[in-house]
């Protein structure tokens, strides 16, 4: 009988004290691992919606992965920034302020809104799975377009929105 060994997340983890991120000329971002550079990656958050702020994986330009960060706060301050300017590129969730607007017909959900990055027109097929509800009252959005659009407290907002948006 033989015996695979298993892997846990730790056998993956990245040693903040040995990596450092940085851009290049080009405005990519470069990861310098244990005296090695790695160029053109990809990262992304473990848990986008949950915990944010933690288990950044780590991508090489093939998609290989080369490890997962457990904690960005404990890179230097360069690095810190240089890597959470990318996850900002990627995780980009403008925050619905107001709903302007927002009607139901043959399924299809159409409104105005306001965000924290200004109006936008929002439209919204199959929203029974585009519209989801997330731990502390938030919710995601996400239109035809695939913008995601955050509502940080679905609670307050008004109660014939609520029902359209079935929260």
């Amino acid at each position: 009988m033989s015996t695979a060994r298993g892997y846990s997340y730790q056998d993956f983890l990245l040693d903040p004290a040995q990596m450092s991120f940085s851009r290049s000329e080009r405005g990519s971002l470069i990861l310098t691992l244990d005296g090695q550079d790695y160029t053109d990656l990809k990262v992304r958050r473990a848990f986008p919606l949950e915990e944010a702020a933690h288990y950044i994986g780590v991508f090489a330009a093939n998609g290989d992965e080369i490890g997962l960060l457990e904690d960005p706060q404990q890179l230097d301050a360069n690095s810190r920034q240089a890597l959470l300017d990318e996850l900002d590129k990627v995780y980009f969730h403008p925050v619905i302020t107001a709903f302007n607007s927002l009607d139901e017909e043959f399924g299809v959900l159409r409104g105005e809104i306001e965000t924290t990055s200004g109006r936008r027109q929002l439209e919204i097929r199959g929203y029974r799975t585009n519209v989801r509800m997330l731990s502390q009252g938030r919710a995601i959005v996400e239109d035809v377009d695939g913008n995601r659009y955050l509502i940080e407290d679905w609670r307050t907002l008004p109660q014939q929105t609520r029902e359209i948006l079935g929260l």
